[in-house]
């Protein structure tokens, strides 16, 4: 038989389409992709990459008709593997102007490879507002002026009484933040789960598309379909057996207490890790999921407070205030728990409070907690859940939104702003009142919420009077609430990664505070696994390393928090799912094509290292010095760090580009051509 006649090899774990759907013309296309493409990027955010790379037009503004955006799966969601409940989104940021993207829970993406597809590309502007909807080989548009201006859970019931029960779609749609084109405002998936950060909902807005609704029943042939049954029966056994009832005694009785302030306090100041055993980490993690240790991530200096110049142990102390916040208080709200999907131990949970009317609302998480309570000195818990569910329910993001009104108060101290400024709000500190009500008019574009609502970077330029200087964001995107002075190397992932201000971007600065090792420990040298909190040394390669292994997981389509609860088996998921035969070190280098491929798309945009401006309240310069406390005159060598990991990552501190020698071993200098250096 000639070649030409022989039949292709039978291609296992990936489907090879991507559905391209233009909303100005209604038109759709099928897209073929090489397996190859695959092998180099993995799915998720590297086959993501990979697609704008291709697709979306250089230099083209975020919100423009032109611009495109895709919601990818990963590798390995759609097969029911453990863990991979996750949803992906990328683009361009109407927020920074870099390179965006964001992972969510939620079936979309599941229902997206059902229906054939491993990516679906969004491009074009539809004439009026719209719901995309594709249906195994079918994709329609379809008319949604009656959703449009309905806030999240209208548009939710209505699309899933409309094309199926809970679990036959997959839903993603916008509140009216993205309606208006805010430019911090989300996407929802599945109601409860968020595309946060960046501006996903403005995208969404700025092409008249209210959702996107998906359903399909294919399935996806695996190259040993036993064999990966096994591995992920194993994997939901062994988290199963260790969340149980010894171990919730256990965790039980190790829970924070609100009298032992100093000695959480005392870590930091002594740079002594903090290690759990895995169980119990797993344990902890399904009973309370981020909220576990929010008490005393605020008393030991993790989570900022005042906007970046307060301390807790003094403005917000354990005992009295912080305390009111802690996980423990969260569970007394909670009816029932919530899932990403295919997850054998869900971390989220359903919250209500009758005296606020609030039913059916998602537990606020760590970053909502702080950032809506200890950030504005608020320790009113049913206040902070209000504003969480007023960002969902709206489609805002909750991290740039409550910074935002950190800012706020700061402007409000210094006599900068006034209640009449804010129509009639007197948006001080600890007033969880004027909070709620500024983010809903943040949420529905009113009044003084149509300048706060693009982020404390234009509400700055908006009020002028030198309040750019306590306007803490990172080209734009305002920093997650990790402090650099606790975690070097998190500000090292604000300033570094593609996504500034990022804080689930890539890090080892698990590694430096709490000694999470690298899922991967094969691929590289022991020696550059491990770091130490205080100082510099090795930090750049450790930083790549974590950095890097974090795209894997990504393109995966895996939860992060199992790298703090312990690895996933993910070399032998992908050679059991796909037939590959790679190695760990082959894994880890599909990881570094996908951060050098999200670095160079903001390189192609004209985003060099050095516009990345540095914060420099957030890493203890300047007024960022603390008198006391446990970060007290700490300032962190945030320059060192970030010319280490450039180096680490072999990118040009001042072009970005990566090296050509570099780019030529990992094969990617072809598709990188005129961005590389010689």
């Amino acid at each position: 038989m000639s070649t030409a006649l022989q039949a292709a090899s039978p291609r296992y774990g990936t489907l090879g389409k991507a559905l391209i759907v233009d909303l100005t013309s209604g038109s759709s296309t099928t897209e073929l992709l090489d397996e190859s493409v695959y092998k180099q990027f993995l799915a998720g955010y590297g086959l993501g990459a990979y697609l704008m790379w291709k697709h979306f037009p250089a230099r083209t503004d975020a919100l423009a008709p032109e611009a495109c955006f895709a919601i990818v799966s990963g590798l390995l969601t759609g097969l029911r593997t453990p863990f991979s409940g996750r949803i992906q989104i990328v683009g361009k940021s109407p927020l920074t102007g870099t390179w965006a993207d964001s992972n969510s829970g939620g079936s979309v993406a599941s229902h997206l490879r059902r229906a054939g597809y491993d990516a679906l590309i969004v491009k074009g502007k539809a004439a009026r507002p719209t719901v995309l909807v594709v249906d195994g080989g079918k994709v329609e548009l379809v008319p949604a002026g009656d959703l449009w201006g309905k806030e999240i859970p209208e548009v939710f019931d209505a699309l899933k009484a409309r094309y199926g029960g809970p679990r036959d779609v997959g839903v993603s749609a916008i509140g009216p933040a993205g309606e208006s084109m805010a430019r911090i405002a989300s996407v929802m998936n599945d109601r409860y789960h968020a595309f946060g950060r960046q501006g996903f909902g403005a995208i969404y807005g700025s092409k008249n598309l209210k959702a996107i609704v998906v359903a399909g029943s294919e399935d996806i042939p695996l190259a040993d379909e036993k064999g990966f049954r096994k591995l992920c029966d194993g994997v939901t056994k062994q988290y199963k057996s260790d969340i149980g009832f010894f171990m919730r005694i256990m965790v039980a009785l190790s829970k924070p207490n609100k009298w032992m302030g100093w000695m959480y306090r005392l870590f930091p100041r002594l740079g002594l890790k903090i290690e759990a055993p895995q169980a119990a980490m797993r344990q902890l993690w399904s009973d309370r999921g981020t909220t576990g240790a929010v008490a005393i991530s605020i008393e030991n200096g993790d989570a900022p407070i005042k906007n970046f110049k307060g301390v807790a142990a003094k403005e917000f102390p354990l005992a009295t205030k912080g305390w009111k916040l802690d996980g423990g208080q969260v569970d007394k709200m909670i009816t029932k728990k919530l899932s990403c999907g295919d997850c054998p131990a869900p971390c989220k949970g359903i919250v209500g409070i009758k005296k606020r009317g609030l039913s059916d609302v998602r537990r606020p998480d760590y970053e909502t907690i702080v950032g809506f309570g200890a950030n504005l000195l608020n320790d009113d818990l049913e206040l902070v859940t209000a504003c969480h569910d007023a960002c969902n329910r709206l489609g805002i993001d909750a991290v740039s939104s409550s910074a935002t009104l950190a800012w706020v108060c700061e402007a409000m101290e210094l006599g900068l702003l006034t209640a009449a400024d804010l129509d009639g709000v007197d948006m001080r500190w600890g007033n969880g009142e004027a909070a709620l009500a500024l983010t809903i008019k943040m949420g529905t574009n009113e009044g003084c919420g149509t300048w706060l609502r693009n982020g404390v970077k234009e509400a700055a330029r908006h009020l002028g009077k030198g309040s750019d200087a306590f306007a803490i964001h990172f080209h734009g995107s305002e920093p997650a609430y990790h402090d650099p002075r606790f975690t070097s190397l998190m500000g090292v992932t604000y300033l570094t990664d593609p996504t500034p201000g990022r804080h689930t971007a890539g890090s080892a600065s698990w590694n430096e505070t709490f000694g999470v090792k690298m899922t991967l420990q094969n691929a590289v040298p022991k020696s550059e696994q491990n770091v130490q909190w205080h100082g510099t040394q090795g930090k750049g390669v450790t930083q790549a390393h974590f950095s890097n292994s974090h795209q894997v997981m990504n393109g995966l389509g895996l939860c992060m928090f199992t790298s703090l609860t312990g690895g996933l088996p993910w070399l032998e998921l992908v050679n059991t799912a796909t037939g590959w035969g790679l190695t760990e070190a082959e894994l880890l280098a599909c990881g570094e094509r996908i951060q050098d491929l999200r670095h160079a798309f903001n390189v192609r945009e004209g985003v060099t290292p050095n516009d990345i401006k540095i914060p420099m309240r957030a890493f203890g310069h300047g007024d960022g010095k603390l008198a006391s406390g446990p970060l007290k005159n700490v300032t962190v060598p945030i320059e060192q760090l970030r010319k280490d990991y450039f180096a680490a990552m072999h990118w040009n501190p001042e072009t970005g580009r990566i090296a050509k020698a570099r780019a030529a071993q990992l094969g990617i200098e072809e598709l990188l051509t005129g961005f590389v250096d010689a």
